[in-house]
């Protein structure tokens, strides 16, 4: 038996700016995705609780040999919610596989890997996600001419809420949505850009944090990718005593982070309300 992990993300910031060269923040959360191999004879086969269609068997084929291979997915991440499922599953692909065939890689190697199994599911994805999922921690990603610059930065004793809408958004379509309405929304952009030294600086002052994700939040309203169900939850979250939330990934559906003083009391209210949440600290990324 060969294993390998990837773990979920949540992007503080920067989110659809970082496509344009702009800097995001983005953090690792206690939620993994694990793949099993175990070698087989005859053709390699799919299981997963969590079901299996021909996108997953296409991302699966895109790292595992197509005979050989009996392949057992196991997975924590909300799926469509912008916490990295598909970039937490081609980092997990791709360790499982070197685990499985004896080769070393490096964190680079995995990480360009993953990004050619993550554009099955998104088209062009910034990286960012497969960086998380590989790296863990706190993350500072930046898209240049030359390729894609991630740091490791030193994580803060920083737990966040996590609030779902029930809803999944199609990053490959909201991705393609800014494009289209590109340079159009370029202010917008740059906007959302400049925000995420300034949150870099607060990451230890959630007085000062919130609002700057709240801002970013209203950013992303304007950019055309939240929803009435992601407002009506950053409001939720602001209400019961959050310093600030916004909307979690490309938008359209997922999840709403939240920072607050209280992160249990925030969730225990969101849960009274039926609402489905939890909190994070900042988790490592998984081998």
């Amino acid at each position: 038996m060969a294993s390998g992990s990837g773990c979920g993300k949540l992007i503080l910031c920067g989110e659809h700016a970082v496509v344009y060269g702009h800097p995001a923040l983005a953090i690792g959360v206690q939620r993994t995705t694990t793949v099993d191999l175990q070698p087989v004879e005859g053709p390699t086969s799919v299981h997963s609780a969590q079901g299996v269609d021909e996108q997953l068997i296409r991302a699966v084929h895109g790292v595992i040999s197509p005979t050989g291979w009996r392949v057992q997915l196991t997975s924590d991440i909300p799926m469509g919610r912008g916490m990295g499922s598909s970039a937490a599953l081609s980092v997990a692909l791709v360790r499982a596989y070197a685990c499985a065939t004896h080769t070393m890689l490096t964190t680079e190697q995995t990480h360009e890997q993953a990004l050619a199994v993550e554009t099955l599911f998104h088209g062009t994805p910034s990286g960012i996600d497969n960086a998380v999922a590989a790296l863990g921690g706190l993350v500072h990603f930046r898209r240049t001419d030359t390729g894609p610059v991630w740091t490791s930065l030193p994580c803060p004793a920083l737990t966040v809420v996590v609030l779902d809408s029930g809803t999944a958004g199609n990053t490959r379509e909201l991705v393609g949505g800014v494009r289209e309405r590109h340079p159009e929304n370029t202010p917008i952009l740059n906007a959302i850009g400049a925000l995420t030294p300034q949150i870099q600086a607060a990451l230890t002052d959630l007085d000062r944090l919130g609002p700057l994700l709240y801002n970013n939040h209203q950013l992303l309203g304007e950019l055309g990718v939240s929803t009435p169900a992601l407002d009506s939850l950053v409001h939720f979250a602001m209400d019961a005593g959050a310093t600030g939330a916004k909307l979690a990934g490309a938008g359209g559906g997922g999840v709403v982070l939240a920072v607050t003083h209280s992160p249990d009391q925030l969730v225990a209210r969101a849960v009274h309300a039926g609402i489905d949440a939890f909190c994070t600290p900042i988790a490592t990324g998984a081998a």
